[in-house]
């Protein structure tokens, strides 16, 4: 077992295939192969499998990531220290996003202080984000919670509350709020499961004894936004994802909890290390 069938194995596992790791590590495809093998038989047993054109990470693979996580952020900060002080230049760093929001004002910051490291994002919802970040499978992620989660670090970046989001000509438009009591049959678009969003809405509905008449589950913000404006149905976003669209209005939800906030949220074992440090620090943590 060496560095070099490590840092393969890290890039597999954060890609997702054998091309996109070779691109990332600037080496070619046969090579990275070639190291994967070479640690599996070093631990004597397959480390992915593959699935089409991307692989997946087996159980002795999903085990062996957080350890092979840290070495690799370790060795970058290590070598950020020795050659540029304090500062990271240089290294890759993985956000998983649930909204680009509140996300990408800080990453553009952060790219102006570290134009050398290679940021990469991905967009899932919070419960799938907080997976990865205990997989160590992006480096951190911002999402939606309503309070921290005990075994990751988490900084509470802004407020959100649950809006409603309606067609401009909608009935409703024009008002200042909508009483979840009213909502009771309504035509509504949702969010998939999984989605923080939407949980947090479902316990509102419940705790006043609503039943909403689901028309459609989608998987983004975005989608559920095309459809209310398609007037499929009602949909629910948080207040600072509205955005500007004017074919929608965003109507402030009375008679519920729908209060949540947007947290910058790390692994324990590596929320010290490298640019992993410094993004904390620049979000004023």
């Amino acid at each position: 077992m060496n560095l070099a069938q490590l840092r393969a194995f890290h890039a597999v596992a954060k890609q997702g295939t054998f091309s996109a790791a070779a691109q990332l590590l600037n080496v070619s495809q046969p090579a990275i192969t070639q190291h994967v093998r070479a640690l599996e038989e070093a631990m004597g047993g397959r480390l992915f499998h593959r699935r089409g054109t991307g692989v997946e990470l087996t159980a002795d693979g999903t085990a062996l990531l957080p350890h092979v996580h840290q070495i690799i952020k370790g060795l970058e900060d290590v070598s950020a220290r020795l050659e540029n002080g304090r500062q990271v230049r240089s290294g890759h760093l993985a956000i998983g996003l649930c909204g680009p929001h509140v996300a990408l004002p800080l990453i553009r910051r952060f790219r102006a202080t570290h134009p050398g490291v290679l940021i990469e994002t991905r967009m899932h919802n919070s419960s799938a984000l907080l997976d990865l970040v205990a997989q160590m499978r992006v480096d951190l992620a911002i999402v939606t919670l309503t309070a921290p989660i005990n075994d990751l670090v988490c900084h509470r970046l802004v407020d959100q509350h649950v809006v409603l989001v309606l067609p401009a000509d909608h009935p409703w438009a024009d008002r200042d709020s909508v009483d979840i009591a009213e909502l009771a049959g309504q035509p509504f678009v949702t969010r998939e499961h999984g989605s923080m969003t939407q949980q947090i809405f479902e316990q509102a509905l419940a705790a006043r004894g609503v039943e909403i008449d689901r028309q459609l589950v989608l998987a983004s913000r975005e989608a559920v936004k095309e459809a209310v404006a398609a007037g499929i149905g009602l949909g629910i976003v948080l207040d600072k994802e509205r955005g500007h669209d004017s074919r929608l209005r965003g109507i402030p939800l009375t008679g519920g909890d729908v209060a949540a906030a947007e947290y910058l949220v790390a692994h324990p074992e590596v929320s010290d290390l490298g640019a992993i440090r410094e993004f904390i620090a620049l979000a004023g943590f």
